[in-house]
């Protein structure tokens, strides 16, 4: 009887070492609300405010970014005596797909692309469509409807909540209607510039017939290569050392000629062709990389760690 009371104290002590033991260990290795809370992907509001400035170790060694919530990747080559670059995106949420004016609707101001993409901490960044200098056309800029005077000679890019390219070949007011009046409340952007120049991964057939053709220039795309994938492609131009330049029928063939591109528009080339890239213009020739524009497409991360 004297063993026992002698060792019964020890046995429970060793009982609650024990069990304290295995309670941290639980703490370590099961999931917590509180861990999952602190970092995650967030959804970004439909407006122009920015995204989640980038993060200093996203920046990775062969001179592109990732987080959890986007990836940025650089390729570039040469095409018919040109040189190319093209930016490849992956994000996790369609809000990290976004815009933003240089000015009030109605202003003609211009702000430099970098400038632009730094103001709401743009990851990556591009020149939009030149709507600043005229009158016509379909322009939603984040959810907001500015301008309904379609002409039916040009085509509409519109990228809806799901972070989808959909393109409206040369829509009139009848057709641009129609489909306001089924998906309006899924357009978040829309622009009017182009020409389209792929569409289900096909070139566009009469891309070669439009007007200035065969003027050879900077010029630059956006294209989607799948959910919530995309592609921008760059050309330089004639002011480029070692460069010619491309007609619009060469540079769909060099945007056609990337197997992933599903879907892809023209945008806003010349000196106004714009790619941004830690808060810098990285392409076209050094003394045009002081172009002012009016409004840029850009790509924020959403991953929220406090």
């Amino acid at each position: 009887m004297s063993a026992d009371k002698t060792t019964s104290p020890i046995k429970s002590a060793l009982r609650l070492i024990i069990i304290a033991l295995l309670i941290a260990l639980a703490l370590v290795l099961l999931p917590s609300a509180a861990i999952h809370s602190y970092a995650e992907v967030i959804t970004l509001p439909i407006d122009e405010s920015g995204g989640v400035p980038p993060y200093d170790w996203g920046y990775t060694k062969d001179g592109g970014y990732a987080d959890p919530s986007i990836t940025v990747a650089f390729e570039e080559g040469r095409f018919k005596q040109t040189n190319w670059l093209s930016m490849t995106v992956q994000v996790k949420d369609p809000s990290q797909v976004r815009t933003l004016k240089a000015g009030p609707y109605g202003s003609p101001q211009e702000v430099q692309g970098a400038a632009l993409a730094k103001r709401v901490k743009a990851v990556a960044a591009i020149g939009g469509d030149f709507f600043l200098y005229h009158n016509y056309g379909y322009v939603v800029r984040q959810g907001q409807f500015y301008r309904n005077k379609p002409t039916g000679e040009h085509d509409v890019l519109i990228i809806d909540r799901d972070g989808n390219l959909n393109v409206l070949i040369r829509p009139d007011q009848a057709a641009l209607d129609l489909y306001e009046k089924e998906h309006k409340a899924s357009i978040v952007n829309a622009f009017t510039f182009g020409p389209a120049l792929v569409v289900e991964g096909e070139i566009i057939d009469d891309v070669l017939n439009i007007k200035n053709d065969f003027l050879k220039a900077q010029r630059i795309a956006l294209a989607q290569t799948g959910p919530l994938a995309y592609r921008v492609i760059y050309c330089e131009g004639p002011n480029d050392r070692n460069s010619v330049g491309l007609t619009m029928g060469e540079f769909a063939q060099l945007v056609g000629s990337f197997e992933d591109v599903d879907i892809a528009y023209n945008l806003d080339g010349g000196s106004s062709a714009t790619i941004v890239f830690q808060n810098e213009k990285i392409n076209g020739p050094y003394a045009q990389r002081m172009r002012s524009i009016g409004d840029i497409i850009f790509f924020a991360s959403a991953w929220k760690s406090e």
